[in-house]
């Protein structure tokens, strides 16, 4: 028996010998933890793709701003091989972290460790502004350090794919009729087991999620882009993703691809969903040129006094 919840198909308890055996084949920086069963079993699954930085890559006039891209919950920086490699082909500078044991650790230090990462890409880079992609819980780290650890001067546009901006409701795949006390219960206990700290940190009631909205959606000055799917089962209802500000497109799949069906965990590999963020990214305006800041008046008398000196010798 499998479960889908959170994007990921997880193993039941009756899988565990398998996944034991699978844990030699996780990224270095989970195999210790997951060995000890201290990991949520979302951050236990091995990825079937690579996706590498290059650190030699450069912003360029036509593209000033570098691409970071943010998984969500239980997934690795593979699931942007594709998109990754479109962008990368179209000549711009793209980067992807992987953190918090996989996007299970609450969301403050998965925020953290993302934003060190922005940090150092813009250094190397010598960029001014980043172009940010998040699927799911990515975009809430996003936004997260956008508003709440000093990121927001250093993002030019971000596009949230499938993210619960607005949160999700636990169990939102079953009908009101089967949320008894009971299975409440056990849904709360299954967040935990398999997602983390980070799971109830996404659901429609909490402080986070409260906190992320409380002055408004977004932030002057950023460009925002929302993409969704009609056929999230994951993110209920799926209006949540949408952000509410001037400058949010708010897009589902289906407005251009009507009778496509798309799951929450499709969102970053999808070749139609891909083609909406290369569309998104192109479409965006440029970055505003740097303006140089007002040199602060000399007084007079200072200057005055400057000009004697020079006569002096």
């Amino acid at each position: 028996m499998k479960f889908w919840f959170a994007g990921v198909m997880t193993p039941t308890p009756a899988h565990s010998s398998q996944t034991n055996q699978q844990s030699d084949d996780l990224p270095a920086e989970t195999t210790t933890n997951t060995k000890r069963h201290t990991l949520p079993l979302v951050a236990r699954i091995p990825t079937a793709k690579i996706f590498e930085d290059d650190w030699r890559s450069r912003t360029s006039p036509k593209h000033p701003c570098p691409v970071i891209l943010i998984h969500g919950t239980g997934e690795t920086k593979a699931c942007w091989a594709g998109l990754g490699t479109e962008l990368r082909e179209l000549g711009y500078a793209v980067f992807a972290p992987d953190f918090g044991n996989r996007s299970t650790d609450a969301v403050a230090e998965s925020a953290a460790q993302v934003g060190a990462y922005i940090d150092a890409v813009l250094t190397v880079t010598g960029a001014r502004k980043a172009i940010l992609v998040g699927h799911s819980q990515g975009g809430i780290l996003a936004r997260y350090w956008m508003h709440f650890l000093g990121g927001s001067s250093k993002v030019h546009q971000l596009i949230c794919l499938s993210v619960p901006n607005h949160g999700t409701q636990p169990g939102g795949f079953l009908p009101d009729i089967a949320l008894t006390p009971h299975v409440q219960r056990r849904i709360h206990q299954l967040i935990t087991a398999w997602f983390g700290p980070s799971g109830f940190e996404m659901l429609s009631d909490s402080p986070l999620i409260d906190a992320l909205n409380a002055t408004g959606d977004t932030i002057p000055g950023i460009h925002y882009s929302c993409i969704t799917t009609r056929s999230d089962a994951i993110i209920t209802p799926v209006e949540s993703c949408f952000l509410d500000g001037r400058h949010s497109n708010n897009i589902y799949v289906q407005d251009t691809a009507q009778h496509m069906l798309v799951m929450h965990e499709d969102m970053p590999y999808n070749k139609h969903v891909r083609a909406l963020v290369v569309a998104e990214i192109e479409n965006c305006p440029p970055l505003d040129p740097e303006i140089p800041e007002a040199e602060v008046p000399v007084p007079f008398s200072l200057r005055a006094k400057r000009a004697l000196r020079v006569l002096r010798g």
